[in-house]
């Protein structure tokens, strides 16, 4: 069964919930445990992570497919092994610390106190599904044995393919459809696919948005918000009723809930009543964004579909388009 995703993401009176893009990485390292620590201390939720593949195949957690902005190593992700290499690499940023593995974060999750933090993993277009699904099943299996991470771990999925393999080997788990269009959200996960959507608040926050936000809700499917570090506009989340957001910032997230809990909602409009949300300056940049995005979602979505009648037992690449054979 999949968990209720409004039920996991309650916060006292508010009615909504909030989580940290990759922990507290405004101030720590991010994706680091450290930052995941102090995104829980911050008062956070859940946590977001992205999952990438090393040559040797050990599964870490970091955001880019590359490990040149974040570290003091070079080169993609996919070439370079765990073993002899990024297990001695360090964070460019203070303090230096280690490269986080996905069965580190489990551990994390798994410890006494964090039993109700979760975890929403970005699952990018690069990676294999089978592949890393597979994997990260086993991961779980070889080292939490008994241990039911389902009602923790929610997947990030940012392509359809993602779907079939999320049934196959982690079908307990929820799963919510991260993106950059509602067109793309509605066409290829449909609420009887997905248990919620992760929008970028840009696109949120066009009329289309809105419209979305109150149609996806009452199809009893959860709305996050994607990535809002300012304050102007982590207060309007709030009055398009979203059921979360996503920050870096996690103290300055923290205090306008604080806010919140302590005027409570008339409260926080009357105190800001002249304050502008400039709707154009966004929908601005959303088209700009929507633009780019769309170009580069189109590639990927025609090179993956091209090769979706693979043979069963093999999958697709998406960092090379190539099938490969799945063990």
């Amino acid at each position: 069964m999949l968990i209720d995703l409004h039920l996991l993401l309650s916060f006292p009176s508010l009615f909504y919930s909030y989580s940290y893009r990759r922990g507290a990485s405004e101030q720590w390292p991010e994706n680091s445990i450290i930052s995941m620590a102090q995104a829980i201390k911050d008062g956070a939720d859940g946590l977001e992570g992205d999952l990438h593949l090393t040559s040797d195949g050990e599964i870490i957690v970091m955001h880019d497919p590359s490990l040149d902005r974040t570290t003091n190593g070079t080169g993609l992700v996919k070439n370079r092994p765990w073993h002899g290499y990024i297990d001695g690499l360090k964070s460019k940023k203070e303090p230096h610390v280690g490269v986080p593995r996905c069965v580190d974060v489990l551990a994390f999750l798994a410890q006494e106190g964090n039993e109700k933090v979760w975890w929403n993993i970005d699952i990018k277009m690069n990676n294999s599904p089978a592949l890393l699904f597979s994997k990260f099943a086993k991961l779980m299996e070889d080292n939490f044995p008994g241990r039911d991470f389902s009602s923790q771990i929610v997947l990030g999925l940012w392509h359809p393919k993602f779907l079939l393999a999320a049934d196959k080997y982690l079908p307990r788990f929820s799963r919510i459809h991260i993106g950059f269009s509602i067109p793309i959200a509605t066409e290829h996960f449909p609420p009887s696919k997905v248990d919620g959507y992760s929008i970028s608040f840009m696109v949120l926050s066009t009329p289309q948005g809105r419209q979305f936000i109150k149609e996806m809700q009452a199809a009893g499917k959860t709305i996050l918000a994607w990535t809002v570090n300012d304050v102007v506009e982590i207060r309007e989340c709030v009055n398009m009723g979203v059921d979360y957001i996503l920050t870096d910032r996690t103290k300055v997230l923290h205090n306008v809930l604080q806010e919140y809990e302590k005027l409570g909602r008339e409260g926080v409009e009357a105190k800001y009543a002249d304050e502008e949300f400039n709707t154009w300056s966004r929908w601005s940049r959303y088209t700009f964004w929507r633009a780019l995005f769309w170009v580069f979602l189109t590639i990927r979505f025609n090179n993956a579909t091209k090769r979706l009648d693979v043979e069963p037992g093999q999958d697709i690449d998406f960092s090379t388009g190539e099938e490969i054979l799945v063990k």
